[in-house]
């Protein structure tokens, strides 16, 4: 699974809010395996909407998206989470950290869910990302963290277990423009490195001038997309 990232194919994508209106359309989009894709467009179009999708999280979702050979459209809830504990690493915009937790344990939270064997190598990768980020891992917990430290630690967790997919909600945004460069330049070198597929939804040029093809998204709709 290390090191092989996953196509993406979407086709006729609808998510609907409980009364039934559209808050996304994607009629199709598709991304080869370890390709890069950044989402843009204003303050609640639907971006981090299309990308709950991609990770299988929205509920009222109907048509294909599709990674692989897996249909997440297709697929029960319970499904749905087996397949993000083994192929999806995700950066939340809220982070989502556990607060009673330190740096090194929450960056390797994906060791609970993978086998005995591959535990220890999440935990070297959690530790090692952490120290290329700057991050002291010795005796910290989350309510400790700047706001900048805790986005570094949510984007080695997405890291640490090789996924194959990587889905990102601005990761560069409580960053510093130094701190931020430093942190995309690793990412990316690390994506490009294991071929992984790569989503990140961001306000960031410099973060979108970096990926293979940029889609726009405005009032729910998919307005344009270039590589």
């Amino acid at each position: 699974m290390a090191g092989d990232g996953l196509p993406l194919a979407i086709e006729g994508l609808e998510v609907r809010s409980a009364e039934n209106r559209v808050l996304l359309s994607v009629p199709r989009l598709e991304l080869p395996a370890g390709g890069t894709m950044g989402i843009r467009g204003p303050s609640g179009a639907g971006k981090s909407t299309l990308l709950f999708a991609l990770a299988g999280l929205q509920d009222r979702m109907t048509g294909r998206v599709q990674w692989g050979d897996t249909d997440l459209g297709a697929l029960r809830s319970g499904a749905r989470t087996a397949f993000r504990a083994r192929h999806v690493g995700i950066v939340f915009q809220d982070f989502l950290l556990f607060e009673e937790l330190g740096p090194v344990a929450n960056a390797s939270l994906a060791a609970m869910y993978r086998p005995r064997g591959e535990r220890s190598g999440i935990r070297d990768r959690a530790r090692r990302l952490l120290k290329r980020f700057g991050i002291d891992e010795d005796g910290r917990t989350v309510p400790t963290l700047s706001g900048g430290e805790r986005q570094r630690v949510a984007v080695a967790r997405a890291m640490s277990g090789d996924a194959a997919i990587l889905l990102a909600d601005e990761p560069t945004a409580n960053l510093d423009r130094d701190t931020g460069e430093r942190l995309l330049t690793d990412l990316l070198a690390r994506v490009r490195e294991n071929g992984t597929t790569l989503v990140a939804v961001s306000h960031d040029d410099r973060l979108l001038a970096r990926m293979d093809r940029v889609v726009k998204i405005v009032d729910g709709q998919m307005v344009s997309a270039h590589a």
